[in-house]
């Protein structure tokens, strides 16, 4: 007889902390890549503190002149994909600027003054079928596959683990978002 209590108390409580999970945000849910937690690591070599700079600055970059793409571009599709870019790569920055503090490394502070000119410069335009199709060629077309370039590069050079899963994952997600600017170009032309 106690032991078929025990069993309905364990039965009892799987019940209570599978309905509480389904309760959890759909990405702390079991089957959910956890979130991973980043403490003091040894610092990144010079050529890692070099790529994790560089990138979150292009990010940066990439976040603004997104966010600007999708208030002005006129074609929805591009709205669309520049709406997934400021999530997608806030998102990786964030994860990035976590990783950089734990290793002793300071995010920018702010856009490079090349950056923040250029930017300015396409506030500037008007709406229209050029800022469209300049924004997809250069920001979706030509920068990711500069990026992409970059994160090849360094998955090659990297040894700190933490580092080398962020590039790996980032690889995949550049990859997706070059696949669908080229499929945002290809509309635009028909």
């Amino acid at each position: 007889m106690q032991f078929e209590s025990m069993r309905a108390a364990a039965v009892l409580a799987l019940v209570a902390l599978l309905a509480g999970c389904a309760a959890l945000p759909p990405d702390m849910r079991m089957g959910a890549a956890p979130a991973r937690v980043v403490v003091a690591q040894a610092p990144f070599n010079a050529a890692e503190r070099d790529f994790v700079t560089k990138v979150a600055a292009k990010s940066m970059y990439e976040i603004e002149v997104s966010k600007l793409a999708a208030g002005k571009a006129l074609s929805p599709a591009v709205r669309e994909f520049a709406q997934t870019m400021v999530r997608h790569h806030t998102q990786m920055n964030d994860e990035l600027i976590a990783l950089m503090s734990a290793h002793g490394v300071a995010p920018p502070k702010g856009l490079a003054a090349d950056k923040a000119t250029k930017l300015h410069r396409l506030g500037a335009l008007p709406r229209s079928d050029a800022f469209d199709h300049g924004y997809i060629r250069v920001v979706g077309i030509e920068d990711h596959r500069a990026a992409i370039a970059m994160f090849e590069k360094a998955r090659r050079d990297i040894r700190d683990s933490d580092l080398r899963l962020f590039v790996d994952r980032t690889l995949t997600v550049l990859r997706a978002h070059l696949s669908m600017a080229q499929n945002v170009a290809a509309g635009m032309a028909g």
